[in-house]
């Protein structure tokens, strides 16, 4: 038989062991918050809201966010921010509505115990994270300490100036307390009136664009965009999208970042601006910076503080330059025009034209060097519609402003509207395969690709170069029979 000494030992150790988890069970218990002594749940503090005349919020370094309750005209209550915070920054009202009434009742569902046997230390109350200022009109001010969360972050602790109790609350409270300025940011949407915009300035970082525009208005109210510098031609409607994207901005998340994230995203030196100059003088800036995993960082000078866009809120920024113009170097529809003359070297034309309608309409006339060319094809195409088509669609391939080529023309048109408008194109040699583009003597920073001018497109009648299609017109007046012409088939 087994000793009696033998026998204790190991019932002593058992005890131990059972000692101690009991005694780290209540410890968890403590640090999880469920150190109560009551269960009960207690209305520790209310105030209605309509009674409030000033609430204010500060962290235990001293910072924080407060509002004033006035009434509107309408007798409603509203909320504009205190004196130390404000701010021109357009405040969500319903936001801060929302945030007051969290604020003004705090219901406990447990007792923590009384401070005075507890001490505050522990529970994040010595030197509150929170105070919560509650002043009624009848200048009764109340205060609430806001503690440390509960170990499983659920609660929170709190107490009431006046009351020796510890409570434990929803760390909602908690949350609602950490509210910054940029919290009660009201949506931004900007929804510019076109007819109040002068000029619109695009600067873009990448290519070192810097285009200014004007910006007049159709009868339909919608605008149209010129470039104006450092070149001018009509712009796109890349263009106009680009700029419907920025004039109708939303703002609806607004962000803090550090000065490195300011300068990681391009915001010290934007990625892209946007400066609109208004009719009475002022001006709007944005600034937005390079997509950051899905997101442009940016500033208004309307609004306080940094925002965030999504990239499926903002496209065209990278729209190439060309794109975001209007390619056509010189456009008028037929019925604007009154004559175009064109040169190359020894040889020159005069195209004049008459028609209220279109080119290939039956009253319209169209005379080349002063010899009918309303001559057609089998296929019903005018070879005068080629011809004006060819000469009014020289698009432009791409933008140099960097260089100043010599005014030594190769081919010149020029354009002459019912309206006594003068267009001189001149097309000075730059390489090849390509001519720098002058008007009316300035080089205008464009270049187009030599088969704009010079480019035979067999049976495709609408991709002629401006001069082989002059060459065309004359082919079909000299062998034209009963106003029809079919160039002929060459054999295989």
């Amino acid at each position: 038989m087994k000793s009696l000494k033998s026998l204790l030992i190991p019932f002593i150790v058992m005890l131990v062991l059972v000692a101690v988890a009991v005694g780290v069970i209540i410890s968890n218990n403590i640090n999880n918050g469920d150190d109560i002594v009551s269960n009960e749940s207690v209305d520790v503090f209310y105030i209605d809201t309509t009674t409030i005349s000033t609430i204010e919020v500060l962290n235990n370094e001293g910072s924080g966010i407060g509002f004033q309750s006035y009434l509107s005209n309408e007798g409603i209550q509203c909320w504009a921010l205190l004196e130390e915070y404000a701010t021109d920054a357009e405040i969500n009202m319903n936001g801060v509505s929302s945030w007051v009434a969290v604020l003004s009742s705090f219901y406990s569902s447990a007792t923590v115990g009384d401070s005075n046997d507890l001490g505050l230390s522990e529970y994040g109350l010595d030197n509150p994270v929170y105070t919560v200022i509650i002043t009624g009109f009848d200048g009764v001010e109340h205060r609430i300490f806001i503690g440390n969360k509960t170990v499983n972050e659920s609660n929170c602790y709190f107490m009431v100036e006046g009351d020796s109790n510890i409570y434990t609350i929803t760390s909602a409270k908690y949350l609602y307390c950490g509210y910054r300025l940029i919290d009660f940011l009201a949506t931004q949407i900007l929804n510019i009136d076109y007819s109040n915009v002068a000029t619109l300035e695009f600067i873009r970082a990448e290519d070192n664009l810097d285009m200014i525009t004007s910006c007049e208005i159709y009868e339909t109210g919608a605008p149209i965009f010129t470039a104006i510098s450092p070149f001018q031609i009509g712009c796109s409607n890349y263009f106009n999208d680009l700029v419907d994207n920025i004039t109708n901005l939303q703002i609806t998340s607004f962000v803090e970042l550090t000065e490195d994230e300011v300068n990681d995203y391009g915001l010290a030196n934007p990625a892209y601006s946007f400066i609109l100059t208004m009719v009475d003088g002022t001006s709007l800036e944005i600034n937005l910076s390079n997509e950051v995993n899905g997101y442009f960082y940016g500033t208004c000078s309307t609004v306080d503080g940094y925002f965030q866009l999504s990239s499926m809120q903002m496209s065209g920024l990278n729209t190439s330059l060309v794109m975001l113009l209007d390619s056509y170097l010189v456009y008028y529809s037929a019925y604007d025009m009154s004559k175009i003359t064109g040169t190359y070297g020894d040889v020159s034309f005069t195209y004049e034209i008459d028609t209220e309608d279109s080119i290939s309409s039956p009253n319209a006339v169209a005379m080349l060097n002063l010899r009918n060319v309303k001559i057609f094809n089998s296929n019903n195409r005018s070879y005068a519609a080629i011809l004006y088509e060819s000469l009014i669609t020289i698009s432009i391939s791409g933008v140099e402003t960097d260089v100043n080529p010599s005014f030594d023309p190769e081919v010149t048109f020029t354009y002459v509207t019912k309206d006594y408008h003068t267009y001189e194109l001149s097309f000075v040699v730059r390489d090849g395969t390509s001519y720098y583009v002058f008007l009316d003597g300035e080089y205008t920073s464009f270049v187009v690709p030599r088969t704009q001018i010079f480019h035979d497109g067999g049976d495709n009648t609408f991709d002629y170069g401006a001069w082989t299609a002059y060459e065309l017109a004359e082919e079909a007046i000299d062998n034209a029979i009963n106003g029809t012409y079919d160039r002929p088939v060459e054999a295989a």
